[in-house]
């Protein structure tokens, strides 16, 4: 599981605030998006003129997109294709000469490429990434000594980096953040407005516009974490309100009205010998978008260090990845696993910061960022003022 979110791109959201806005421009959302088609009227679905029956009325004006024009692009068309590949997003409109086909005239439709999308306060603004200079080989030596010499300087970086990687991420290196070029850009003027529900609708002025289809999974409790935390963990007389697996990740946030990134613990810790950290460092912050790094597994903001949600904070920054949140109807707490601290356990945890539900003043479910599709975290609210996010578990 570390694997996997650490090797995450980080998010869009985070991406097209450091990347596309202008000084002054506030993001509205931003998304990645791969493949698109047309649903147009007299064309087919990769933007070609056709005069078939069935191209007319074919766009999603006035209509519902998410059946009518997902139905023409899987129904194929006179350049369809049985093996291309499912859209993530459309462009509708009532004829070629619409805004949005105009706009998309020189982005290929079909096929896989990430793309990142962004609604600003300003404007629609479709981008391409920036592929990084790759750096021109040294000419191949032709002489024996030479060629020697040259397997040893491979050799020696093979030997010498032997760094963790995750994706494009790199042990001990800052998550980079990727450039991206617009290539697209739509006035707020041009945009009638964006409805809103399973898929996501930017109508323009014309009758033309932009359809995204969003999937955005559920959280579902994990019985084996409940199982075990109602066996285990619980008294006789509790309720188990929440339960958590351990979440690998930095804690980011604002204490103090100061930003550290990643948080370190500030209160005495258990007698625990952890391994060497070997994770990619955080990307550079930015708090509006902390879910956006997958480096970042909690987020607290407090008025001072001595608050609720930092004496659990300072757990989760030093543990690792090994402890977890549990929560009751009569009290919150950092579990750990007893077996870190006994060779021969007499219980299955141990629990320390242990909080009196009196403390919390909620806890709930709520998304983060402005990456779409939206990402949830578990928002714990303590009566002190101070808030502790948690990455919810995929």
């Amino acid at each position: 599981m570390m694997r996997v979110i650490f090797a995450d791109l980080l998010g869009p959201g985070h991406v097209a605030r450091q990347r596309l806005c202008r000084p002054g421009e506030s993001l509205v959302w931003a998304m990645y998006r791969q493949t698109y088609y047309y649903a147009v009227d007299g064309l087919d679905r990769l933007g070609a003129p056709v005069r078939s029956l069935f191209a007319r009325g074919a766009s999603a004006v006035g209509r519902g997109v998410g059946e009518l024009a997902l139905t023409f692009v899987g129904g194929g068309g006179d350049s369809g294709n049985d093996k291309a590949p499912d859209p993530d997003h459309l462009v509708f409109g009532p004829s070629g000469e619409s805004l949005a086909v105009r706009a998309m005239s020189g982005v290929e439709p079909g096929g896989r490429r990430v793309r990142l999308w962004a609604l600003t306060s300003e404007r629609l603004v479709l981008a391409v990434r920036v592929a990084t200079p790759e750096v021109s080989p040294e000419p191949a030596p032709k002489s024996l000594l030479g060629k020697a010499i040259v397997f040893g300087k491979e050799m020696g970086k093979i030997l010498v980096d032997n760094r963790r990687k995750f994706g494009e991420h790199v042990e001990g290196e800052p998550v980079a953040v990727p450039d991206f070029r617009a290539v697209v850009e739509i006035p707020r003027a041009q945009i009638a407005h964006v409805q809103a529900g399973p898929s996501l609708r930017v109508l323009l002025v014309d009758g033309s516009g932009f359809e995204f289809l969003l999937e955005s999974p559920a959280v579902t409790p994990d019985e084996t974490v409940t199982k075990e935390l109602t066996e285990f963990w619980l008294r006789r007389d509790e309720r188990l309100v929440l339960g958590l697996p351990p979440i690998a990740g930095y804690v980011g946030g604002i204490v103090g009205g100061s930003l550290r990134v990643p948080w370190t613990a500030v209160s005495p810790m258990p007698p625990l010998e952890l391994d060497k950290l070997r994770w990619p460092l955080p990307a550079p912050p930015s708090p509006q978008d902390w879910i956006d790094d997958p480096t970042l597994g909690y987020w607290v903001e407090a008025p001072t260090t001595s608050s609720s949600a930092v004496r659990l904070a300072d757990h989760f920054a030093f543990s690792r990845g090994n402890a977890r949140l549990a929560a009751s109807d009569q009290r919150v707490a950092v579990v750990y696993p007893t077996r870190l601290f006994e060779a021969k356990p007499a219980s299955v945890f141990t629990t320390f910061a242990e909080i009196p539900s009196s403390a919390v003043r909620s806890l709930d479910t709520v998304h983060a960022g402005h990456s779409l599709p939206a990402r949830q975290v578990v928002r714990l609210t303590f009566a002190d003022g101070s808030t502790l996010h948690l990455r919810a578990p995929r």
